[in-house]
């Protein structure tokens, strides 16, 4: 647990376990005040207590919106909701003492302060860590339930002068919000276990420069596509391409603007492509596009018009405006015979006779006219 919150404490949901520590520390802090009751006054234990308990709820509820990032804007109703736990805790506990009005009061408000966080943890947990989100929803919804039975039981029987003599139910209820108040510390261990298990699986699967798939990824991927393929006998195509003459870019503008123009491409032919279709970059200036059930005249169309749109495409660099263009190379299999690394190198043959063609092309014309007798 200590190597979870260290390891999220230095990652991207930072905020979250400071807020959690102060749900923590309040829940114990208004546990330790309200046990101390025979040796503290009343209205220091009990009401302030009481409302260490709803600033506890209130840090918790900030730590999921942290977590989650999103929901930020919900602090003001729970902050609300605190600030009427004190004005009911200073009403009921100093001026005019009742027991049984000041636990309805603090018994309605805690309910609806949990019930707002597990309604909002339920809707925002992604697919990732369902399990965990949906055992801290359900521990909140407990929670809450726990906070009704005690105003439910408030309203048939009066509280005695003692809470905590105050019989099975109130021991009960007691005993209930503490188990689940561990079981909420434990649920939010296997949230932040679960982020960091997805944040590393998408770093190790995604090129840190572009965002797009690696290697690794695009090879794993396409093993699952090809045994696919063998199953529904569907032809899968790919597309390889590099920029031309790339090394001039980083040379005449610097590491930094070939990056930007990488980043740029990058993102210019993921728009260019259909849902289902799979970008990675194998490295360097290479990218490869892998098509799902394509035919290699459809995967044509598809690269002639990104060598369009990366053609279009135009950078800032200081105060030069830089484009590039791209070589392709496209290359099919049919029935998933032959494997990824085939598709792979009958791409890489196809790039490079276009390669080899360009160059041609272009010594063509630039050799000079022969002189005539």
């Amino acid at each position: 647990m200590i190597l979870t919150i260290i390891n999220i404490r230095i990652h991207r949901a930072a905020a979250s376990v400071v807020w959690f520590a102060g749900f923590g520390s309040c829940i114990c802090a208004g546990a330790i005040l309200i046990a101390l009751r025979t040796y503290v006054p009343d209205a220091l234990s009990i009401s302030v207590g009481n409302v260490m308990f709803s600033a506890g709820y209130l840090c918790l509820h900030q730590s999921m919106t942290g977590f989650f990032g999103k929901g930020a804007e919900q602090w003001r109703i729970q902050a609300g909701l605190v600030v009427l736990q004190i004005v009911s805790q200073v009403a009921y506990g100093w001026y005019h003492p009742d027991t049984t009005k000041r636990l309805v009061a603090l018994s309605i408000i805690l309910a609806v302060q949990v019930a707002l966080t597990a309604v909002f943890v339920v809707r925002h947990t992604p697919a990732f860590m369902k399990a965990a989100g949906w055992l801290m929803g359900i521990l909140l919804a407990l929670l809450c339930l726990g906070n009704l039975g005690r105003l439910f039981s408030l309203l048939i029987v009066p509280a005695p002068s003692d809470y905590l003599r105050g019989g099975g139910v109130l021991a009960w209820t007691i005993l209930n919000t503490t188990i689940l108040q561990v079981g909420v510390l434990v649920a939010f261990v296997w949230m932040t276990a679960a982020r960091l298990h997805h944040d590393l699986e998408v770093q190790a699967l995604t090129d840190p420069l572009t965002g797009v798939l690696n290697r690794r990824a695009i090879d794993l991927l396409a093993k699952r596509t090809f045994a696919a393929s063998l199953r529904g006998s569907h032809p899968i195509s790919a597309i390889l391409f590099d920029l031309d003459d790339f090394k001039r870019i980083n040379d005449s503008f610097g590491h930094l603007c070939g990056d930007n123009m990488l980043i740029a491409i990058s993102r210019c032919v993921e728009q260019k492509l259909r849902p289902g279709d799979m970008m990675a970059r194998l490295g360097g200036d290479e990218f490869v596009i892998l098509l799902e059930a394509t035919d290699i005249e459809t995967a044509n169309v598809i690269s002639g018009r990104l060598r369009c749109a990366i053609e279009q495409l135009r950078i800032q660099c200081d105060q030069h405006e830089i484009s590039a263009t791209a070589s392709f190379g496209v290359g099919q299999v049919k029935n998933g015979l032959g494997g990824w690394k085939e598709l792979l190198a009958k791409c890489d043959r196809a790039l490079y006779a276009e390669k080899d063609e360009d160059r041609t092309v272009a010594l063509a014309n630039s050799d000079p006219a022969s002189p005539t007798e």
